[in-house]
């Protein structure tokens, strides 16, 4: 999965993932209220990044439930073990795994959780038959993911605009789906899966953290483009800088991309 996924990881992209929990956490603390978390439940974060939603569902479940948390950038894992230990977090077990593997060692669960990470994955969809499969009976299966379509900008930014064709293009050249949120329901239904809500997130602002995400991004962005040979290292170095500028500029009024939240539950 490693040479698909198009964001850099580490210790810079620990620092991107910390950002993008102030922005979407709020969000995401709603969308995991409507799915009901109890104290004792077994939880599942896939792809679970930043370890952010995995200390929120260790919160919510208690010392009498657990989550585990898997990712396959095992410096950043490094990071947010240290993290959940500060924060005397013992409830989460954070592992080593490219979830594209399909491990079958797990166990079931009572909540499988993911936020951004399919709409990176050329097997997405064989993914999300694995994470059905570690549901217990009467569990759910709770996802957030992306709709680039959604973003905007006011007044038009041509950087702006530049910025969501380039991290877009780079997605679908890695065989990911930038627009991947809008199937998201259908494909619940899919699965077999009762749907049991969906719900659209957006932050958007014309101060803050909202707009720095965006130019942050993009610099998170910028190697894998360069590689793929979407743009020189100079136009992207020039994209980034204006971004910045914007993120500034409260005569601005912007989104990050839009996401579509959708839980489901197994049959009893």
């Amino acid at each position: 999965m490693s040479d698909t996924y198009a964001i850099k990881g580490g210790r810079s992209g620990r620092e991107r993932l910390r950002l993008q929990s102030n922005v979407l956490q709020s969000g995401t603390n709603d969308f995991l209220t409507k799915i009901g978390i109890r104290p004792g439940m077994a939880c599942l974060d896939v792809g679970c990044g930043g370890g952010d939603v995995s200390c929120e569902l260790a919160r919510r479940v208690g010392v009498g439930g657990g989550v585990i948390g898997l990712d396959m950038d095992v410096v950043q894992l490094d990071i947010i073990r240290n993290e959940a230990t500060a924060q005397q977090f013992a409830n989460i077990d954070y592992r080593a795994v490219d979830v594209t593997s399909f491990p079958s060692d797990l166990g079931t669960f009572d909540i499988v959780y993911s936020r951004y990470l399919l709409c990176h994955l050329p097997r997405r969809t064989e993914v999300l038959t694995w994470m059905v499969s570690c549901l217990k009976p009467g569990g759910v299966l709770a996802l957030e993911d992306i709709d680039f379509s959604g973003r905007f900008c006011y007044p038009p930014q041509p950087a702006f605009d530049r910025y969501l064709s380039l991290s877009a293009d780079v997605i679908r050249r890695r065989g990911g789906d930038p627009d991947f949120g809008l199937k998201l329901p259908v494909l619940v239904a899919e699965a077999g899966l009762s749907i049991g809500g969906v719900f659209i997130a957006h932050p958007a602002d014309i101060e803050g953290d909202t707009k720095l995400l965006n130019a942050i991004s993009m610099e998170n962005y910028a190697d894998s483009i360069v590689a793929d040979g979407l743009a020189t290292r100079t136009e992207v170095d020039q994209l980034i800088a204006t971004m910045h500028e914007s993120a500034r500029d409260k005569g601005v009024f912007a989104s990050v991309a839009r996401r579509i939240q959708v839980w489901g539950r197994r049959a009893q």
